[in-house]
């Protein structure tokens, strides 16, 4: 049992024409999807480009080990770093990386093509990033039947459909990566429909109500397979189906949303049969939340808490958990020229969202027996060593 980087250890001498795509290269990909390879990879329609080419380039630029600042990218690039040594990635070949970031419009959209094999694509979204724009536009999916982010999604597969007309499609992404390959694939054409052999959403984000009675999800909706931890939140907001599948993880509470800490067990997720106690009252609670507040309440709500956020002078997450104190310092002045009504809400949802982590905490801690976290599976703090062994490939 362990997790992603113990599975490419176990699986990696295994190409996939002798062990066929499953659902953990699915988290493998979608999971790469949030290292930035752009000027690596090719933009859509100007080529490709092999994953053992892609982790040479990439580790010329970016020195072993290097803090880039973001989130989780010694992690990721431990992750490229065994995937080019491996016999079953190392000569897929990657394609059409397309991103954008417009914090006006708050929109954030990086998508990536994997060739698995000569007959299929697999089409990774990715999740939420670091910065605030793209998670202004998580927050907006409560309040809008489309964000920008799920159009660029659509586009995207309309786009690699016509470059790869003789290909198979799958489609798939972590938390909203996984809700942008659902949104996708439900609003293409019948045509392109037709093309999809699976679509996952990794702990992704639900819908609105109506969308999931829409022609085009319907149509779709049995090649959808949704995955969650057993103490999911991100994957249980807004409506969604029942038929999830709940696996296990090595982490507590909201740290389970990391792709990291799955528990893999050969080709496959270690599945339990429902999720916790405390994911379900979770749910209950922000569903309660967002159902007293009307529409275009909740759309005011979402633009004043990241105004605080933008005040201050920060532009991404990291920035704000830098320097707690000098943030809300910064926003004060703001604050101080908002109604009561909006800071009220604004605080309601901070101590709800707080009263939640802390309960999913508690409850994680006592189903594992320990309050240390496990973290020899996730693999945190392994660099990649020996970057100049991975041997030139001259396949392009």
């Amino acid at each position: 049992m362990g997790n992603i980087f113990t599975y490419i250890e176990w699986r990696g001498d295994l190409t996939l024409s002798q062990s066929a795509f499953n659902e953990v290269d699915n988290l493998v990909l979608s999971t790469l999807c949030y290292l930035d390879l752009s000027g690596i990879v090719p933009a859509p329609g100007a080529g490709e480009i092999t994953i053992k080419n892609a982790a040479q380039r990439y580790f010329q630029n970016t020195p072993v080990g290097s803090d880039t600042g973001r989130k989780d990218d010694e992690s990721l690039q431990s992750l490229l770093f065994l995937l080019a040594k491996s016999c079953r990635y190392q000569n897929m070949r990657v394609s059409a990386l397309h991103k954008i970031l417009d914090i006006e419009k708050s929109e954030q959209f990086y998508a990536i093509c994997f060739h698995v094999g000569y007959r299929q694509l697999y089409l990774a979204y990715q999740g939420t990033s670091d910065d605030l724009a793209g998670w202004k536009e998580d927050f907006l999916l409560a309040c809008m039947p489309e964000i920008p982010s799920q159009a660029d999604a659509l586009a995207y597969l309309e786009n690699i459909s016509r470059l790869y007309p003789d290909k198979r499609l799958m489609l798939g992404g972590h938390s909203k990566g996984g809700n942008l390959a659902v949104y996708a694939a439900a609003n293409a054409s019948p045509s392109i429909q037709a093309r999809i052999d699976c679509v996952w959403s990794n702990d992704g984000p639900g819908f609105q109500e109506e969308f999931l009675m829409s022609d085009g999800y319907l149509r779709i909706c049995n090649q959808v397979c949704n995955i969650v931890p057993k103490s999911s939140l991100v994957g249980m907001l807004l409506a969604h189906e029942e038929n999830f599948r709940v696996i296990d993880s090595s982490q507590i509470g909201l740290l389970q949303h990391d792709g990291f800490s799955w528990l893999v067990s050969g080709d496959h997720f270690i599945e339990i049969r429902e999720r916790s106690a405390q994911s379900v009252l979770a749910e209950q609670s922000i569903h309660s939340w967002l159902l007293e507040m009307p529409m275009a309440e909740r759309r005011q709500f979402v633009d004043e808490l990241f105004d605080l956020m933008y005040a201050s002078g920060a532009t991404s997450l990291s920035d704000i958990r830098k320097d707690r104190f000098r943030t809300v310092a910064a926003s004060l002045p703001m604050m101080k020229d908002m109604s009561k009504e909006s800071l009220s809400r604004i605080f309601q949802f901070l101590i709800l969202f707080r009263q939640i982590t802390h309960r999913l905490n508690i409850e994680s801690v006592m189903d594992h027996g320990k309050t240390a976290l496990d973290k020899t599976v996730r693999g945190k703090g392994q660099r990649p060593a020996g970057v100049d062994n991975i041997e030139p490939n001259t396949e392009q």
